[in-house]
């Protein structure tokens, strides 16, 4: 071990004291695996300002774990929004399968022959996740909105007085202002963990499944950790109870003994409110079949699928309100 990587390891081995405080196992696996990430290329990086820069961060990733496992809101916050994609790496790679649909025909160029002239298209996943107030960090979009941005001036319409008086806009302008629109407006969206698909048996019973072999037989794209369990165990966390005990401080005998529990110094109310403010930015897309005799107007026609939207409670402060975004789902059609 050289000089100059001394410090590295050092740092290393200080997160990851860190991170064995950490309250649950898949907090512990996700910094593991980042933190490894992160020192290797720190290690492997031949530029010194390069690798001081990478340090910087894991630098800084320190104090945010360290502030974490002291119990402040706001940072412990931060390190729940990395291991669940609502910012980082993760975030972008749950995303980024959703801004295209690689069935869907391309948009038409909008200046001849340039082929970088074609506008962004909205794939159904992310229409419905503009448009939805519960996805959004901010007020849901309209339909409108997508086709003709807010951004676009007056002189983007041909019948406009402005067009008629100062000349039609720019085709690569327009191009351009789209694109900054599209990109603008998909970074305020909070991507699904996994998306549900809702089906009604024969005897009327409704049964949701998220493993992806059934979400690839209705020909649905799987969504980030799909089949993962990981959303379903934020679930449970945020509504889990601290163990009651008896005069003699035993434990009693707890029912839900197989659930998730938390694994902290931390007091079990503070974990539990932090999950469950989480869930307030962890969306869930439902796929609903529609079934003969159902009143949508896609009922009985094979392969459709209808959609809901279901909100949860979440208590935040103390009190029960409803969360704007706990359980949100979109309007989409299988391909």
């Amino acid at each position: 071990m050289s000089n100059a990587t001394r410090p590295i390891y050092a740092l290393y081995r200080s997160l990851i004291r860190e991170v064995r405080l950490l309250p649950t196992e898949y907090l512990r696996q996700f910094f593991r695996l980042k933190l490894s990430d992160d020192v290797r290329a720190a290690l492997d990086s031949k530029d010194a300002r390069l690798q001081k820069g990478r340090v910087k961060r894991m630098r800084q990733i320190q104090r945010k774990l360290q502030a974490a496992n002291l119990g402040r809101r706001r940072e412990f916050d931060h390190v729940l929004d990395l291991a669940y994609g609502r910012k980082g790496k993760l975030r972008a790679e749950i995303l980024q399968p959703l801004l295209t649909d690689p069935k869907a025909p391309l948009p038409a160029r909008m200046i001849h022959n340039v082929e970088r002239s074609r506008p962004p298209a909205y794939s159904k996943e992310l229409t419905t996740l503009l448009t939805t107030a519960y996805s959004r960090t901010t007020k849901a979009l309209t339909l409108k909105a997508l086709q003709h941005p807010h951004t676009l001036p007056p002189r983007a319409d041909p019948s406009t007085n402005d067009a008629k008086f100062m000349g039609p806009l720019s085709k690569r302008r327009e191009v351009n202002i789209r694109w900054k629109f599209f990109t603008e407006q998909h970074k305020r969206v909070h991507p699904p963990l996994q998306v549900v698909l809702e089906e009604r048996t024969e005897s009327g019973d409704v049964v949701h499944k998220t493993d992806s072999s059934s979400v690839l037989r209705a020909g649905i794209r799987p969504v980030g950790l799909q089949g993962s369990g990981v959303f379903e165990e934020v679930q449970a966390l945020a509504a889990s109870r601290p163990r009651r005990r008896s005069a003699h401080g035993k434990p009693y005998p707890d029912s839900h003994a197989s659930q998730p529990d938390f694994r902290s110094h931390l007091p079990h109310r503070f974990l539990r409110r932090r999950f469950q403010f989480l869930l307030g930015r962890l969306p869930v897309m439902t796929y609903r079949r529609a079934m003969p005799g159902d009143s949508t107007s896609n009922a009985g026609k094979p392969g459709m699928v209808a959609c809901g939207t279901r909100r949860s409670a979440q208590a935040e402060g103390g009190k029960q309100e409803e969360t704007r975004r706990g359980t949100s789902q979109g309007c989409l059609k299988p391909k």
